[in-house]
């Protein structure tokens, strides 16, 4: 079936798929973290604390990174048909997200 010139053009599909793959990385590296952190707790692997403590964070990074992209694309969607306003906001907010993000995860690896 072929798309009508006047229908309006959607990433829903797009917001859809990031939103579920966010999902699943971030459950991933949900699970890794708390395995690495029980087994420090049990002092399985107490001798290497601080290389543990570096992945717990690269997990952590990576969680907060699929979800934002997911948000990212929700956000940006829905902004896209606001004024001028609302996409500065979204714009503005979102390096700030960004930034927050990674600067927090990044002290956290040192």
């Amino acid at each position: 079936m072929s798309k009508k010139s006047n229908e309006p053009t959607t990433n829903y599909g797009i917001v859809k798929v990031t939103a579920f793959w966010g999902i699943i990385i971030s459950g991933i590296a949900g699970i890794i973290t708390f395995v690495i952190q029980c087994l420090i707790r049990w002092n399985v692997i107490g001798s290497a604390g601080a290389v543990m403590g570096t992945v717990i964070s690269v997990m952590n990074l990576i969680a907060n990174i699929a979800l934002f992209v997911s948000v990212f694309l929700a956000a940006y969607a829905h902004s896209k048909s606001k004024t001028r306003v609302f996409r500065v906001l979204f714009w503005i907010f979102s390096i700030l997200t960004l930034l927050g993000i990674l600067g927090f995860n990044v002290l956290n690896m040192f």
